[in-house]
């Protein structure tokens, strides 16, 4: 019932508020070209390979994990419950369209906030209002400990189970798999984050998950060399499933809503989190926005292009591999096939792209608790204990729950900051200083810059 009612105000809220999203995105970006020579000075300075991977590898940590498998997964099943009663995989068509709105949302979500040196909240607040910065933190908070947690989660179950299944004939029953898989990993979050050793932790698996995506990637043109002929046919079904008539007439709103969920979901796109990876500030507003643009399109393309060939592959010559099932019998699927085509080396690199990614982003939500709540550190603590625990309990049994409410908030937040954004191009240019380093007004001065990730 719980998920049925968010499910209900979620698609409300997108169905109704769909194109002014779109119209909020062209007029934001339409204005920041057009200003583009006022807002930031160019960058003549040589680009130095240290400052480009720190900020990109904070950004594809945050970004990049099994979420966004479990994610694409999800709306491969939507988008053939919706019509199409087919593979799933038209919803790489509608993820395109998308783009075109949504990835320069980074691009200039990064740059005004670099301009004006705020966090996200505080951009919200000079922009908007104090009461609005503050349900965007929070719902920012909630998205990210218990929604985007609850997915990582979800993935880790998935990859343990399906070890333990196939390997050790052990099925784990929910309590067990709250018991000994959810229980250990909040247990290991909390150890960390009460030790003060999250920082630590962050780093090193940041500079894993930069390894582990590359592998994955190798991963997957291997996969493709092995399974050439079927790119034609992969062509073909979402060329199918996106002319199909039943489609059309109801893909067009449902495949764009779908869509923009799930490339918010991936790229974190109009969230403010690519504002947040950049709150080193190593590079010019025009670089830092460059590479979190970047870390956008890679991560979509890791999460969609790689997720939809793998399974469609699966769907089509393997009889175990579905989406009618669950999402874990949907993930299950996907390690399956990868194992059939790739072998162990493959299937080894994917279990090890789900656990390392998993965990980092368990680890960073903290970084979204620490940085945009203002309650004492005890408090910041306590809270993304009980997001975190709360999401481990519903992941085993009701991870419909997670994906709904997480849709739900992705609007919320997004909206908030796409508004802040439109004021700002739209009313306050000419508070920027031509040397771009900081705000005119005396009035908006005064607000703290983000700490480091």
């Amino acid at each position: 019932m719980i998920a049925t009612t968010i499910n209900v105000i979620s698609e409300l809220l997108w169905q109704f508020f769909l194109p002014l999203l779109i119209l909020l995105g062209l007029f934001i970006n339409a204005k920041m070209i057009n200003n583009f020579t006022s807002l930031s000075k160019p960058d003549s300075s040589p680009w130095t390979f240290s400052k480009i991977k720190g900020a990109l590898s904070i950004s594809l940590a945050s970004k990049v994990g099994t979420g966004a498998i479990i994610g694409v997964l999800a709306a491969m099943a939507q988008s053939s419950q919706n019509g199409s009663n087919g593979t799933g995989v038209g919803i790489v068509f509608w993820v395109l369209v998308g783009l075109f709105f949504l990835v320069p949302i980074t691009y200039s979500e990064v740059l005004f906030t670099q301009i004006c040196k705020q966090s996200p909240r505080d951009f919200i607040a000079t922009y908007l209002n104090k009461k609005m910065a503050t349900i965007y933190a929070l719902g920012l908070v909630a998205l990210y400990s218990f929604g985007f947690v609850g997915f990582q989660l979800t993935g880790v179950q998935t990859v343990i189970r399906y070890v333990s299944e196939t390997y050790l004939d052990y099925s784990f029953t929910s309590i067990h798999a709250l018991l000994f898989i959810v229980l250990p990993v909040v247990l290991c979050a909390a150890m960390v984050i009460i030790t003060k050793s999250h920082q630590l932790f962050i780093n090193t698996l940041s500079s894993l998950v930069f390894i582990i995506i590359l592998s994955y990637l190798v991963f997957f043109l291997f996969f493709v060399y092995q399974t050439s002929d079927f790119i034609t046919v992969y062509c073909q079904q979402i060329w199918s499933q996106v002319t199909n008539f039943t489609s059309v007439a109801i893909g067009l709103p449902v495949g764009l809503i779908i869509a923009f969920q799930r490339i918010i979901q991936i790229s974190e796109t109009s969230l403010g989190t690519s504002a947040l990876s950049s709150s080193d500030r190593e590079n010019s507003p025009r670089r830092e926005a460059l590479i979190q643009t970047i870390s956008t399109l890679i991560s979509i393309a890791i999460a969609v292009l790689i997720t939809t060939y793998v399974f469609a592959y699966g769907q089509t010559f393997i009889d175990s591999v579905s989406l009618s099932g669950s999402s874990f019998e949907r993930v299950q699927g996907y390690i399956f096939t990868v194992y059939s085509v790739t072998g162990y080396v493959g299937l080894i690199i994917v279990l090890l792209f789900f656990i390392v990614s998993g965990f980092t982003t368990i680890l960073g939500s903290f970084h979204y608790v620490n940085t945009s709540l203002k309650l004492s550190e005890n408090g910041r603590i306590t809270a993304y204990l009980v997001l975190i625990s709360l999401s481990g309990a519903l992941s085993v049994t009701h991870f419909d729950i997670i994906f709904e409410a997480s849709n739900l908030l992705m609007f919320i937040v997004g909206f908030i900051n796409l508004c802040a954004m439109a004021r700002f191009i739209n009313n306050k240019l000419h508070y920027v200083k031509p040397d771009n380093t900081e705000l005119s007004n005396n009035k908006f001065n005064n607000h703290k810059t983000i700490n480091n990730a």
